[in-house]
């Protein structure tokens, strides 16, 4: 009764698919991740700009 820790072609192929999927999503994540980040900045910037005008808008009225 002995149970072989070697994986036959078949579940190696398998292995090496699913390995493969990994990296490609892991990648695909990190696309989203930097685009996330750069709309967020670009947001960001943009309530900053909207702020100022706001204040500058403000301190002009009075």
């Amino acid at each position: 009764m002995s149970h072989s820790l070697s994986m036959d072609d078949d579940e190696l192929a398998k292995m090496k698919e699913l390995l493969e999927l990994a990296k490609i999503t892991e990648h695909q994540m990190k696309e989203v991740a930097d685009l996330t980040l750069e709309i967020d900045q670009k947001y960001e910037k943009r309530l900053a700009e909207i702020r100022v005008a706001e204040k500058m808008e403000t301190q002009g009225i009075e």
